[in-house]
């Protein structure tokens, strides 16, 4: 999914259909579970053992061969990009790192948002709420939310009224488990600060992503996924600076540069 959610009209005035599939309506966020299993994903080299592990080894500690069957495979659907080669991504590196478990939980947090479901409603629909001013929500208003771009959506279009509902609560569910919400049928926005390390890790990644001048990426709808506006963007990374990257202002002119060549020695540095 591209980082514009609102994609240009066509002749008619129709727009184009995307692709969008609410997988977290069936799914968890398994926080604790993801980290375990990248971590011996780390310790065994392989998916082949890591596999044996889980599923037969149990250490996830789950009742029934099919719940952890399941489990690995929602984890790796999101972050184990290559089965049959041995694959460290920036999340598994911070997951190993040693580093803080408030850095990781943030850094995962932002790759589980990458989600195309989890990435349009919230910068399409709770940041729009969240700057405006609105307190709380609640699951009817994520359905109103879907039933509104049902139509533009293939992988909406036929969605039943419970799997919009369910997809819906688990959405505000994970926001809950991550610490962005809190409450229990009405969620509140919660009070949070986002770690300098986590900050680095996003401008690592945007850079990674081909995004390359200083405001392309204070810009960038990814900071929407933390609630951040731009002005908070701005002042995050000036404060992270020089400490990961080079950041300086004069007048209109901004520039970024990274203090570090790769995104494995920023993380050696966290």
């Amino acid at each position: 999914m591209s980082n514009e959610h609102v994609e240009p009209e066509d002749e008619d005035g129709v727009e184009p259909e995307e692709s969008l599939d609410p997988k977290i309506a069936h799914h968890s966020t398994y926080i604790d579970e993801t980290k375990r299993i990248l971590q011996t994903y780390v310790e065994c080299g392989s998916y082949e053992e890591l596999e044996r592990r889980v599923v037969e080894g149990n250490i996830l500690n789950k009742n029934t061969d099919e719940y952890r069957t399941n489990i690995l495979r929602e984890v790796t659907r999101r972050h184990i990009p290559d089965k049959e080669k041995y694959t460290e991504t920036p999340l598994i590196q911070v997951v190993t790192s040693g580093v803080r478990s408030d850095v990781i939980d943030w850094c995962l947090y932002y790759e589980f948002a990458q989600d195309p479901f989890i990435r349009l409603v919230t910068t399409d629909f709770l940041y729009p709420e969240f700057e405006r001013g609105t307190l709380s929500v609640q699951a009817v208003d994520i359905v109103e939310f879907i039933e509104s771009i049902q139509d533009n959506y293939a992988d909406l279009r036929d969605r039943s009224e419970s799997t919009i509902n369910e997809a819906a609560t688990k959405y505000l569910t994970a926001f809950r488990n991550f610490g962005l919400m809190e409450g229990t049928q009405r969620k509140e926005f919660a009070v949070t600060y986002i770690p300098d390390e986590t900050i680095a890790y996003v401008v690592y990644r945007l850079f990674q992503k081909g995004v390359n001048s200083a405001s392309e990426i204070i810009e960038h709808d990814d900071w929407k996924l933390f609630l951040m506006n731009e002005s908070e963007v701005q002042r995050r990374i000036r404060d992270i600076s020089p400490q990961y990257v080079n950041y300086e202002k004069r007048g209109s002119t901004q520039r970024l540069v990274r203090k570090y060549d790769s995104m494995e020695d920023l993380i050696d540095a966290f």
